[in-house]
């Protein structure tokens, strides 16, 4: 039987300080993740028909401009069902779940 993992190769303990130095800064990490740092065009790109989170959210109605404005609408009733319509995912927490998953597997250098 082997107990061995695979997928680890180019892991040499450089690399693997690294990683575990980037962890322990995210842990320490006090601040908010700007939107548009956490939803990349990239990430956008791949999962939505929209070029970024800025186009995506001004489909979906959202006028604001501020932080608070940001959060109600993120809790109001607009964002799932448009979230269900123009991507695969079930939900706004679905969608950024999987963003901050992304954020934080590129954050530390996997």
């Amino acid at each position: 039987m082997n107990t061995g993992i695979s997928g680890l190769d180019g892991l040499d303990e450089k690399r693997l300080s690294d990683i575990r130095d980037n962890a322990s800064k995210l842990s320490d990490m006090k601040q908010e993740v700007p939107v548009d740092e956490l939803f990349p065009e990239s990430f956008i790109q791949k999962h939505t028909r929209f070029s970024s989170i800025n186009h995506l959210l001004l489909a979906a109605g959202y006028e604001g401009s501020t932080d608070e404005e940001f959060d109600e609408f993120i809790q109001g009733n607009t964002i799932n069902p448009f979230i269900v319509e123009h991507t695969p995912f079930r939900s706004w927490q679905d969608f950024q779940e999987l963003a901050v998953s992304a954020y934080i597997t590129k954050w530390i250098g996997f």
